[in-house]
């Protein structure tokens, strides 16, 4: 697994070991890349390179299969799974798929702008691919993040919180756009909870069936 946030590793390993128990985990942390695409304006040939090498390093180590967690880095497994014998896989990419099926306009809610572009286009990809029509409504709570930033998880949950209730009436589906924000579907009343999708349980059930477990 290839992170970008120390915060997730632990979250998404423990689903991990519920998931698929007994499964040997590789975890690579790498807590610069995303300030390097926001020092770039996006993601450049330098950081598919850098990603690409992470990518090469669990491989080398003996990964069966090797799980991108970060949605802002998702773009680059393009350019790597062909320096590879093993799958790599994207988090988000079956709630993409799962988004793109539920409806035709979709909420986009995201802390971290780098964030953005990449979960819109792989949207935008997925219904190209099925015939669809989608549009995109795109909500970006950087204050949530600088409240995140500095330890006030509660201010960060319920401003997105608030910005579900918001988009909720506006949209079919609601991508929670980082594996970070998973936590937050539980916290939705019942009704909003069915138009709220994650990346974590998803992505690591993919990982699941492509290792055959």
């Amino acid at each position: 697994m290839i992170h970008t946030v120390f915060s997730i590793v632990e979250p998404i390993n423990r689903l991990v070991l519920e998931i698929m128990p007994g499964v040997d985990r590789i975890n690579i942390v790498d807590d610069y890349i995303v300030k390097l695409i926001e020092a770039r304006g996006g993601i450049t040939p330098e950081i598919s390179r850098i990603v690409a090498s992470h990518i090469l390093a669990v491989e080398g180590e003996g990964a069966d299969a090797i799980l991108v967690t970060c949605s802002s880095i998702s773009p680059c497994v393009d350019y790597a799974r062909p320096l590879v014998s093993v799958p790599v896989l994207k988090i988000d990419d079956p709630m993409t798929d799962m988004a793109v099926q539920m409806g035709d306009r979709i909420g986009v809610l995201a802390t971290a702008p780098t964030t953005v572009k990449p979960t819109s286009e792989l949207l935008l990809k997925k219904a190209g691919q099925m015939g669809k029509k989608i549009t995109i409504e795109v909500e970006l709570k950087e204050d949530a993040l600088e409240a995140l930033t500095v330890g006030d998880k509660e201010s960060h949950d319920r401003i997105l919180l608030d910005s579900i209730t918001s988009l909720s009436g506006k949209v079919d589906v609601i991508v929670l756009a980082q594996a970070s924000m998973a936590h937050l579907e539980s916290k939705v009343d019942e009704n909003t909870r069915q138009k709220v999708l994650t990346s974590p349980r998803s992505g690591v059930e993919q990982a699941k069936k492509i290792l055959g477990l």
